[in-house]
């Protein structure tokens, strides 16, 4: 089995100065997860957002590539409707040519409607958006003088200079929502998909079922086992130290996340939660449901078990840590990186 770690880079003290300390401690993380043996880091993007201050993965990643050896570097995701496909089609091979052949090109649509407003792009858009972006990216990666004419987008007789790497292209992954369409994209396109840390377990099984189903009928090789299947993990020693710590933290994500997606348009850097937390029209989440359906928090021996149930029965062979959130504490966080990886991850070596 391979291990990811997913970092998201939150902000939860509008402080500017904290901004430096964060990126500071992710990449901390990303160095000791490559000590550890982790395999891969998954970084997310978000814009105006203090629920992760990425805004533009491919400098970070670069970064990521100069300070580390081995591990894969991947964008979890790159929202391509945001970008021009030529720009980002060169920008993704000169990292992959940097990082000697480690980027996995996450893609995806991206979900917030205030993120698209402010990029005054239309979000009824989005889906054609990234169809035609993808091509081009793909169609650039691999073929010279490359041309194509689409509703948004047209490249003439083009060709890219670095190439990537890895050969015909950097593995790319699509991002899917709970719905069959976007899944049927990812397996017309040949593609493993990416599910998100935060869906409940139930829903992220039914996906990847989903997709296997539609490559059997397709007469497709699924290959579970390439696509990371991410969750919210904090190990401790203590159980209840593992199942109450995270609690904080958790709660701010899930509170910030309701929040954006009620944006039109703006951002959400001085949102005052307390006050939205009292004017919400939804109820969230429980905690403890949390616990039962997204978070695997507790002793690394626990955390074994839910891994191997996911082997067993849903044949998961890649499997991925969300550790760092919220206000997550720099010190807890890297203790729970090493617990994982030398007391879970030699369990399925």
């Amino acid at each position: 089995m391979k291990f990811a770690l997913f970092l998201l880079g939150s902000w939860t003290e509008p402080e500017p100065s904290e901004q430096s300390r964060i990126f500071g401690e992710m990449m901390e993380q990303i160095e000791y997860a490559e000590e550890l043996g982790f395999d891969s880091v998954w970084i997310a993007e978000h814009h105006s957002s203090r629920y992760g201050i990425c805004p533009s993965l491919m400098p970070l990643v670069t970064h990521v590539a100069a300070r580390t050896k081995r591990i894969r570097i991947g964008t979890g995701v790159s929202v391509l409707p945001f970008y021009n496909p030529i720009y980002l089609a060169e920008e993704t091979a000169m990292m992959d040519v940097l990082s000697n052949g480690r980027l996995d090109f996450g893609v995806g649509r991206g979900s917030t409607v205030y993120e698209y407003g402010n990029f005054n792009i239309d979000y009824e858009s989005r889906n054609a958006r990234f169809q035609e972006a993808l091509d081009i990216i793909l169609g650039l990666w691999t073929t010279p003088r490359f041309s194509y004419s689409g509703e948004f987008y047209q490249v003439n007789g083009l060709t890219i200079a670095p190439s990537p790497v890895q050969l015909p292209h950097p593995p790319v992954y699509l991002a899917v929502s709970r719905t069959p369409e976007s899944v049927d994209v990812a397996v017309s396109r040949d593609l493993p998909i990416l599910t998100s840390f935060s869906t409940p377990e139930v829903d992220n099984l039914g996906l990847f079922s989903l997709y296997a189903e539609r490559c059997a009928a397709a007469g497709k090789d699924p290959q579970i086992d390439r696509m990371p299947y991410f969750r919210f993990v904090y190990l401790s020693e203590d159980e209840k130290e593992a199942k109450e710590y995270p609690r904080e933290s958790l709660t701010w994500v899930r509170d910030l996340a309701g929040h954006r997606h009620t944006l039109t348009h703006g951002d959400e850097i001085d949102v005052d939660l307390d006050r939205w937390r009292q004017i919400r029209t939804e109820a969230p989440r429980s905690y403890e449901s949390e616990l039962e359906s997204t978070a695997y928090f507790g002793t690394p021996e626990e955390c074994v078990q839910r891994i191997r149930r996911l082997e067993k029965e849903h044949d998961i062979g890649y499997f991925g840590a969300s550790m760092s959130f919220g206000s997550m504490g720099h010190s807890k966080v890297m203790r729970s990186m090493e617990l994982f990886a030398k007391e879970v991850m030699p369990k399925f070596r």
